[in-house]
C-alpha cells in the first residue's frame, strides 16, 4: 500500500517526544526521517563494550533517523521535550547532506585536534546553536555532565575536566553551576 503524502496545504503531523524518550535505536530500522522542529536530542553510538560516543546534539532543523526502512547507525534520545516533523521529497537529500558535512567536521576534529581544542569546539558549537545571551557571554541552556561533554569530544571524563579547567583559567568559559557553561568568547577566534 502506498502512503498518501499530504498536499502542500495540509500541515505535516508533529511527533511529540518526551524528555528521555528514545526516538530511534542504533541497528534498528527507522520508520521515517524527521526534522527537529523544537527541542534538544542527542545522537550517540554505543560500542560493543557499552561505552557511548555522543556524536551530536540535535536541535531545530536537524535530521533524525533515516529514510523509511533505513537502519539507524545511532541512538537518538531527547534531552528536552521535542517535536519532530516527517521529511519527504527533496528535503531528504538536503538534510542528509548537511548531516554528512557535520559528521565529517567532527571526524576531522577527533583526528587532528587535541582534547582542549575539541572540548572548546563542542562548547562553541553548542553555544552558537542553542545558547542564549547572558551577562558575560552565551549560556548553553541545558546541563552537560563531564561524561556527556567527554563523549561529545571523544575523550575521557578526566581529560575533559582538565580541558574545562584550562578554558576557565584562560577566561574562555565560565561554569554557571553544575554542568552549566557560559561561553565568554567565540572560542574559535581565540586559537592562533
Amino acid at each position: 500500500m502506498v502512503e498518501r503524502l499530504p498536499r502542500s496545504h495540509e500541515p505535516l503531523p508533529l511527533v511529540p517526544v518526551r524528555t528521555g524518550q528514545t526516538v530511534v535505536r542504533q541497528g534498528e530500522r527507522c520508520p521515517a526521517l524527521w526534522r527537529v522542529v523544537s527541542g534538544v536530542l542527542t545522537a550517540a553510538a554505543v560500542g560493543h563494550d557499552g561505552r557511548e560516543l555522543t556524536l551530536d546534539v540535535l536541535g531545530p532543523g536537524d535530521p533524525v533517523g533515516e529514510p523509511a526502512g533505513g537502519i539507524s547507525a545511532l541512538t537518538v534520545r531527547a534531552l528536552r521535550p521535542s517535536r519532530l516533523v516527517p521529511v519527504a521529497g527533496l528535503d531528504v537529500g538536503v538534510l542528509l547532506a548537511a548531516r554528512a558535512r557535520r559528521r565529517e567536521a567532527l571526524a576531522c576534529d577527533l583526528a587532528w585536534l587535541g582534547v582542549a581544542d575539541r572540548v572548546a569546539r563542542r562548547l562553541d558549537d553548542l553555544a552558537a546553536r542553542f545558547g542564549r545571551p547572558v551577562p558575560g557571554g552565551t549560556l548553553i541552556p541545558f546541563t552537560l555532565t563531564q561524561e556527556s561533554l567527554a563523549a561529545l569530544a571523544g575523550t575521557s571524563r578526566e581529560s575533559t575536566n582538565r580541558a574545562i579547567r584550562r578554558l576557565v583559567a584562560f577566561g574562555a568559559i565560565a561554569v554557571a553551576g553544575r554542568g552549566r557553561y557560559i561561553v565568554r568568547h567565540h572560542l574559535r577566534a581565540l586559537r592562533p
